[in-house]
Formats: structure tokens, sequence, C-alpha cells
């Protein structure tokens, strides 16, 4: 109803973005369209292989001439038109965000243009849906979302609904999955309610293995690893946290490079420390220039060719250096000393 009530006053097209597995959605679109003598587009990989898999196994029923091919979309009078697409959740690839980017092939969103939303957002979504939503606005769409016009209803099934899962499959053991913690242990309860046994219902978290024996029994088996596995590039899993840890601080505040030349003989410095900054400042003003120069002179008190003092005389420069940065900057960037004896 929500979808008819719309289109009834809608000169111009109407998008409509949902679920590409909600074949009952998708069934409503063409019903509400056909409603008012409307031709339907659908647009989106995943909701076009699921429309096609849907007709041949006659879940979705529509006239014939009611589908139209996106590429004859410039053929149909804004008017008789319904554009079901994918991107409910605010998915950059997806179709809506590309439309509302006007980053499309197909479509270009325009003044006129009516938009629904249906689909309410996963939360952690949230940002991605207002992202999307706010640049519908700014092309000039209207927009029919969640907390606008009620035009979802979960898919999700009710506890009615998922306590007659349960008599129908009787199962021995039971464990809930897909939710937060809160919700599978209210699983957990209804799974007691309908005579699921306490001892066969498990409540577990992402590394908890169970084990199923041969007499057709359930335990709880031992924690394994489990997490996100970081990937970068070709590498999968092999980044350490010192590799992360640097990471955070370039990006934060940058790094200073900072090249000098010392005598291999005295240890005294050999003209103007050469200072590079990436991330930093753009350019170090003359008096925080001669600061950091004064600083890393000071650092040079012991002369010495040995690989140790060497070492030892880079710790004094980055310590140095990364207290009058700190001091007068309040930002702590990667300091790289690098020695260059002659």
């Amino acid at each position: 109803e929500a979808f008819r009530d719309i289109m009834q006053g809608v000169d111009g097209r109407v998008i409509v973005a949902t679920f590409a597995s909600n074949i009952a959605r998708i069934q409503q679109v063409f019903d509400a369209a056909a409603d008012f003598d409307r031709k339907v587009t659908v647009i989106g990989r995943s909701m076009e292989q699921n429309t096609r898999i849907a007709v041949d196994l006659g879940y979705l029923k529509y006239d014939s001439d009611q589908l139209v091919a996106k590429d004859r979309l410039r053929d149909i009078p804004d008017d008789k038109l319904v554009i079901a697409t994918t991107g409910a959740q605010g998915e950059p690839m997806a179709g809506l965000a590309r439309m509302a980017n006007r980053d499309h092939r197909f479509v270009e969103i325009q003044p006129g243009d009516t938009v629904i939303v249906s689909a309410s957002p996963i939360p952690g979504n949230e940002e991605s849906v207002g992202r999307t939503i706010d640049n519908l606005f700014k092309v000039g769409a209207n927009v029919y979302y969640h907390t606008i016009k009620r035009a979802h209803v979960s898919g999700h099934a009710s506890q009615e609904e998922l306590k007659l899962m349960l008599a129908l499959t009787r199962p021995k053991s039971f464990i809930p999955i897909h939710g937060e913690f809160r919700m599978l242990v209210q699983h957990g309860r209804l799974a007691a309610e309908v005579g699921v046994s306490p001892e066969n219902i498990f409540i577990i978290e992402n590394g908890q293995s169970i084990e199923f024996l041969p007499d057709g029994s359930a335990r709880r088996g031992q924690r394994v690893e489990a997490g996100y596995v970081f990937v970068d590039g070709l590498s999968v899993g092999e980044v350490g946290d010192i590799v992360l840890r640097d990471r955070r601080a370039l990006a934060n505040d940058g790094m200073f490079l900072v090249v000098i030349t010392v005598d291999k003989q005295t240890g005294n410095l050999v003209g103007r420390p050469e200072i590079v900054t990436r991330g930093f400042v753009a350019d170090l003003e003359p008096r925080m220039l001669e600061g950091a120069i004064d600083r890393i002179a000071r650092s040079i008190e012991n002369p010495g060719d040995h690989i140790s003092e060497i070492t030892l005389l880079k710790a004094q420069i980055k310590d140095g250096l990364s207290q009058y940065l700190y001091e007068r900057t309040k930002r702590r960037p990667m300091v790289f000393p690098v020695v260059v004896e002659v």
C-alpha cells in the first residue's frame, strides 16, 4: 500500500531501492507499477539475476510487456516508468549510490524523480545510507525513507515464525546464529520453550567450536583463533602490530627525515643538516628550522666511528628532535635520522 500511496501522486519517475534477495518486495513493485500503468526496469546485477531466476521458478509474475530492458529507458515517458534497483543499504558500488553520484551508465537522477528506499539501515550502515540519501536530495530527488514513509517491513522472522520452524524441524541440538548476542540468547530461549533441551542449546561466539559425537550429541570444543584478517596487497594476515603502529603514526602526524653528515675522526657536524618532511607541515618556519638544527647539534656530543656509537647518535637525535617538535607543535611525527660519516 505504501508504494501505491506514493506512486499515486507522482508525475515523474519512481525509483525503488530494496534488497536484491527480497523477491516478495520486487513483486510488490511490479504490482504497484501495474496499477498505474507503469513499466518496470530492474537495475543491479544481483537483482537482475534474482529476478530472472524467480520468473523461471514461478515466484515472480508480471505481464510480459511490463518489464523493460535498461537500455530502453529513454523510450519510456517518465510518468510511465518505475526503476527497481539495489543499494538500499548505501553500498557504494550498488545502483542507488551510483545514481546519486551521477555515476550510473543508464540512470541519472534528475529533479522530479521520486526515490523510495525500501529498507531500514542495518546497524553500522547508517552513515552510508544517510550519505546516499543526502546525495539524492542534492540532485533534486524526492526521497522516501524509513523515517519519512514506512515502505519497508522487516524480512526477519517473528518469534512465532521461529517457533514454527523449530516445531517443524524438531532439532536435537540448536545453535542460533546471525544477530547480536542478545538476539542469540532470546532465540535460544524460544528453542527451550518448544522442547529443545537447554543442555543442547549452544550460545556461542566467533571462535568457539562445537563437536558432534557419533551418538548424535554435541558439546563445546576448543576455541580457535577467529577475527578480522588484514589484507595488505598480496599478503593476507601477515601484517604485524609494529607495521600497523607505524602506519597509524605516519597517518596521524606524518614524518620528519633529517640527514646529517659528521666528521669520521672528530664526530663534529659537517655542513647543515638536510630536513625533509611529509604530512607534517608544508614548510618549516625559519625559527622552527633553526631550533631543530640547534637541537640536532646539541645531540652530537660523543665522537666515534663504531656501529654502536652511530646507533646511539641516531637515538639521541631522534629523542631530541621528537621532544622539540612536540614542544613546538604538540604533534609527534615519526623522526628518521640518517647519519653519514665522511
